[in-house]
């Protein structure tokens, strides 16, 4: 049996079997999609999607595009070269033939040649999928409506109009189109105003209109660009956050020398990382959410090794890296740098961390 003839041996109900195995709980299920914890890097939030119609899941916090080989994979943490062991280790749970693990006849297991395509199309590699652009019609369904929740946290009506926020009344939800570069639509995110879905799917999720998503790989992007590419060049910095609010806070604080992006999440992707590196900045400013309540913790220095790990050792070797740190307790628990408004924001800047370029 090849790796893919197990794929196309796999029947929804096994799907479940391998989740539940893994421990993954349910908080959501459809006709089209089940939404579990991420159990692909051993995450707590409920942010893989599993779409039924493709057999395929989306994690959407760090893995991107996966099947279920790719769950596995991460669940049991395989490097690319153990892919076979997650092969068996689905065969044995599903009692299937042929699926011997460790020694055995380990060339009935896999099809090498198979296995070279996955390596290419790798968690990383599955990333850069060019985006399809979707028909911008669809955001003709949705109002011109605008919430005093995110006026009184500092967004002003006309940034909301510039980028394009509009209003499910249905679903009560603040829709977010996600533009490229060239200003074509490759995404919609929803953000809930509704406590219960918030405590379940959290408070950012991809929009769904009938049976189609409007999904899109987050890390394939830089949100934001398409407005402020201008203001970034001409200054040759970009500042980093994690959520669009930010993006729209610092536009209204700004306007047309905003030169902030934001990631969709707290790692940068090969993928944006090649983006800043086209721009052709000489600073990169990173300003996400303070994930800590006083300086000297354990969980502070548990976030400046994730910020160092996953941005800065990937910037740091082709332009200065300077980091918003706030030493001073002006912002709260779990704020982005944008929150308290710009005066708060200013003061960040003055103090931040510089890296420097690590020659």
């Amino acid at each position: 049996m090849t790796a893919q003839e197990l794929k196309e041996k796999l029947k929804e109900e096994d799907i479940r079997k391998l989740l539940i195995e893994m421990g993954a709980t349910f908080y959501y299920e459809d006709d089209d999609m089940w939404i579990t914890d991420t159990i692909c890097h051993h995450g707590t939030k409920p942010k893989l999607y599993y779409y039924k119609d493709s057999m395929s899941f989306h994690c959407y916090t760090e893995c991107g595009q996966l099947d279920i080989i790719g769950v596995v994979m991460g669940y049991k943490d395989y490097e690319q070269e153990e892919f076979q062991k997650a092969i068996n280790w689905i065969c044995i749970k599903l009692n299937l033939d042929n699926c011997e693990y460790g020694f055995g006849k380990q060339e009935q297991i896999s099809d090498w040649e198979f296995i070279r395509k996955y390596k290419k199309s790798s968690k990383k590699e599955a990333k850069e999928k060019p985006l399809v652009p979707y028909d911008k019609s669809v955001l003709n369904i949705f109002q011109k409506m605008y919430t005093d929740e995110w006026i009184k946290e500092g967004i002003s009506i006309e940034t909301m109009e510039k980028y394009n926020i509009l209003y499910s009344t249905w679903q009560q939800k603040i829709i977010i189109p996600h533009f490229d570069v060239n200003n074509q639509l490759i995404g919609v995110r929803g953000r809930s105003l509704i406590d219960e879905d918030i405590e379940l799917f959290g408070k950012y999720t991809p929009f769904k209109v009938g049976r189609r998503f409007y999904n899109h790989s987050l890390g394939m992007n830089l949100f934001g660009l398409n407005h402020n590419l201008k203001a970034i060049q001409k200054k040759r910095k970009i500042m980093l956050v994690e959520a669009e609010k930010s993006v729209f806070q610092t536009d209204t604080m700004f306007g047309e020398d905003n030169f902030t992006v934001a990631l969709c999440g707290s790692n940068l992707t090969d993928y944006q990382k090649g983006m800043i590196l086209m721009l052709g900045v000489r600073e990169v400013i990173i300003a996400l959410d303070k994930q800590y309540e006083t300086i000297d913790s354990d969980e502070c220095k548990k976030w400046a090794k994730h910020i160092k790990d996953k941005i800065v050792d990937k910037l740091s070797p082709f332009v200065t890296v300077s980091v918003l740190w706030d030493t001073n307790d002006l912002l709260e628990y779990k704020d982005s740098p944008t929150d308290r408004g710009k005066e708060t924001l200013l003061q960040l800047m003055e103090n931040k961390i510089y890296v420097g370029t690590n020659q």
